[in-house]
C-alpha cells in the first residue's frame, strides 16, 4: 500500500494549477496585445459596434479565458488555504 502525504498531494496540485494560470494568462495577453485594450475595453467596443463576427467570435473567447483565469486564482487560494478535501 501506497501512502502519500495530504500536503504533497496540495503541492502537486498548487504546481498544476500555476501551470493552467500561466497558459491561461498567455491566452488573455494575447488578445490584449492584439486589440489593444483591456477585457472591458474590448466588451465596450464589440457592443456598440456594428456586428462583426471575428470580434464576436474574440469576445467570447477572450472572455472564456477571463472566466477560467477567476476559477484557477480561486482554485489556487483554496489549495493555499489547504482547503482540498478527498473523496
Amino acid at each position: 500500500m501506497v501512502t502519500v502525504d495530504k500536503k504533497h498531494v496540495s503541492t502537486l496540485l498548487l504546481v498544476e494549477a500555476y501551470s493552467e494560470k500561466h497558459k491561461t494568462e498567455e491566452k488573455v495577453a494575447f488578445f490584449h496585445k492584439k486589440y489593444n485594450k483591456d477585457f472591458d475595453q474590448f466588451e465596450k467596443m464589440v457592443r456598440s459596434n456594428e456586428e462583426n463576427f471575428i470580434h464576436y467570435d474574440d469576445y467570447m473567447e477572450w472572455k472564456a479565458y477571463k472566466c477560467y483565469l477567476d476559477s484557477i486564482n480561486l482554485r489556487i487560494k483554496d489549495l493555499r488555504n489547504g482547503s482540498i478535501q478527498f473523496t
